[in-house]
């Protein structure tokens, strides 16, 4: 049977706890200040029975950030108003709360009747309760008139919240765990337990998790839920996790426990931001504002795009500047409330918890990002087309919302490659023309060099690897380039030679030919023929992709028909010795050590021979 957790909201005095009280049997106000002051300072927890939790929330407004803190563990709100105060600041401030961290749905208990003696004065505060509720579009499940003194209408309240759990739905198809700690304290025997609501997949006695945003692992070694022990507990469900080895002060309130690894910690977000109604706050760039996720507050700025500043009952995406590291998700809800004097002033959305971005780009991204989460995925698959991520990667980033991401995936034209990379024909088309391009340039700026390496696409173009690998295979696979020695190269490219291309071809050759055994320094070949740099290297990469030259290292080259005299002599040298010395390969060639070294590393690196510590042996091509 799924748990369901309704929170209190009202203005202080109006009796919530008294409430609970009536519908439990538990006094929520557990503190020896709260008993003394007759006031609720923190939260406090009680059981309706087995399947229903109620958390008890202050009511001044002083205490807002401890209330926010248990709005963000409920599902349905127990809205409180006194019948001789009718609607109040902090009734009007909680379901604002309510609403935009999306408790949308709960009761009204219309307390202190036996206090009003006029039913048209009871009947009035029923109506502005309910326009109240009507214009922040929350639902009211039913409106029941409580008698503080002798407790008439607390059955049939009790009754309306029991039946609820008829109706409830599963709860989200998330397979990780998390949950946002409310409390933590110290037991005697036990150790360090943290409570909340789980607000994701389950867990089970004896799993590793991760406390964030600390990323401290550790065991659970015990678990309760509703006062009884529990091998498992599973979202909705209030619990108490026994932490191994983990001290009282290394968690708080504010703290999400999690599966280890599925949420990171960020001090930058982007977010969709709604202003309220009711408020007279404008959000500008730059302002210093006071953020609730889950049961933390954060302090943070925000940078605001295409717009000076945000009015209440308008929205817009923009970026969020912490000032401390969170653990949130995508799509998660948060409150805004104002650095100073604090007022609630917004609610949001968590569109992407860690944009790895630049600046330059960010702007762009935050005006386009749409605000529902299967839009925002394909959105975010078709910007990150240079580095595409797998499914899996994008189920774990939409933590919330990751079964959707699997029928938005079934219905769109993404495709997952064949290493599980997930992208779009757009992000296939765009990587593949953006390689046609490079091409082009390559080959404008070096005409005689067909072949471009792998690595120097994908550093140019800042694809990944397995990504190029992708569209590598693709690029071949539909003859648009080709698998050269070397690299890659488009299909249909030639190299042309003019008349004086084939000539200085020619004298490098010659130059190569004429000077034995020994390999060609560049610089010697640059002074003989009197050409740059760059047109001699050229002119040599074009020898080389003919097969005619090879490029030792060390700027050295030679000729391959003195390269094949080399690898003869080896063949008849190691028929009748195992091994060979420096020395014996300088004899074999008539090399100088300063030739023959860079030689016999060249060999070495090609298989012709093998060195162990200084001496060298039959490589495995001599038997080619």
């Amino acid at each position: 049977m799924p748990q369901v957790v309704l929170g209190t909201a009202g203005h202080i005095d109006h009796g919530k706890t008294s409430l609970v009280k009536a519908l439990t049997g538990f006094n929520t106000d557990r503190l020896m200040e709260e008993k003394d002051r007759g006031m609720t300072i923190d939260l406090g927890f009680a059981y309706l029975n087995d399947s229903i939790t109620i958390i008890d929330v202050p009511g001044h407004e002083k205490f807002i950030r401890n209330m926010t803190a248990g709005a963000a563990n409920i599902h349905y709100g127990l809205i409180v108003v006194a019948a001789d105060d009718g609607v109040m600041p902090q009734t009007i401030e909680h379901l604002d709360i309510l609403t935009l961290l999306g408790v949308n749905k709960g009761w009204v208990a219309i307390t202190k009747i036996d206090v009003v003696k006029d039913l048209e004065w009871i009947d009035l505060v029923e109506i502005e309760i309910q326009e109240c509720l009507t214009s922040r579009g929350f639902k009211s499940l039913s409106m029941n008139r409580i008698n503080n003194l002798n407790g008439d209408g607390i059955q049939q309240l009790k009754s309306d919240i029991e039946n609820i759990i008829d109706d409830v739905k599963p709860y989200d198809r998330s397979e990780y765990f998390r949950m946002n700690v409310d409390r933590v304290f110290s037991k005697t025997g036990f150790g360090t337990v943290a409570t909340g609501t789980v607000i994701n997949g389950g867990v089970n006695k004896g799993d590793e998790i991760e406390i964030l945003p600390g990323k401290l692992k550790t065991r659970i070694r015990g678990l309760q839920s509703h006062g009884g022990n529990t091998e498992k507990v599973y979202r909705g469900d209030r619990a108490a996790i026994n932490l191994s080895n983990i001290k009282i002060n290394e968690l708080c309130r504010g703290s999400v426990i999690s599966t280890v690894g599925i949420i990171k910690k960020s001090k930058q977000l982007i977010a969709n931001i709604s202003m309220i109604k009711s408020t007279n706050w404008k959000i500008k760039n730059n302002q210093r504002l006071r953020f609730h996720f889950g049961t933390s507050e954060v302090l943070g700025r925000v940078t605001v795009y295409g717009q000076r500043n945000l009015e209440n009952d308008k929205m817009m995406n923009m970026v969020l500047n912490l000032e401390s590291p969170v653990a949130v998700a995508l799509d998660d809800r948060f409150v805004v409330r104002s650095y100073s004097p604090m007022e609630t002033i917004a609610g949001g959305i968590v569109l992407d918890s860690k944009p790895n971005t630049s600046w330059s780009k960010l702007s762009a991204m935050i005006l386009d990002m749409p605000l529902k989460s299967n839009k925002r995925f394909r959105y975010l698959v078709e910007c990150n087309w240079r580095r595409p991520r797998t499914l899996e990667f994008w189920k774990n980033k939409f933590f919330n919302s990751s079964y959707k991401i699997q029928l938005s995936k079934n219905e769109n034209d993404l495709k997952i490659s064949g290493n599980g990379i997930l992208y779009s024909n757009y992000g296939k088309e765009r990587s593949i023309e953006e390689i046609r391009k490079y091409f082009a340039k390559c080959y404008d700026n070096n005409p005689y060099r067909r072949v471009v390496t792998a690595e120097s696409i994908r550093s140019h173009l800042r694809f990944s690897e397995a990504w190029l690998e992708v569209i590598i295979n693709q690029m071949i696979q539909g003859r648009i380039i080709e698998d050269c020695d070397g690299g890659f190269a488009l299909s249909k490219y030639e190299v042309q030679f003019s008349k004086r291309d084939i000539d200085d071809i020619a004298i490098i050759e010659e130059i190569l030919q004429n000077n034995n055994l020994e390999p060609t320094l560049l610089i010697k070949i640059i002074d003989i023929t009197g050409h740059n740099s760059k047109r001699v290297k050229d002119l040599l990469h074009i020898l080389n992709g003919q097969g005619k030259v090879n490029a030792l290292g060390h700027e050295l080259y030679l000729h391959q028909t003195q390269l094949n005299l080399i690898i003869s002599n080896l063949k008849k040298y190691f028929l009748n010795k195992n091994s060979m010395a420096v020395g014996d390969f300088k004899v074999l060639t008539g090399l100088t050590r300063k030739s023959a070294i860079p030689l016999l590393e060249y060999l070495d690196k090609n298989n012709f021979t093998h060195r162990e510590d200084n001496m060298r042996y039959a490589g495995e091509r001599l038997d080619e």
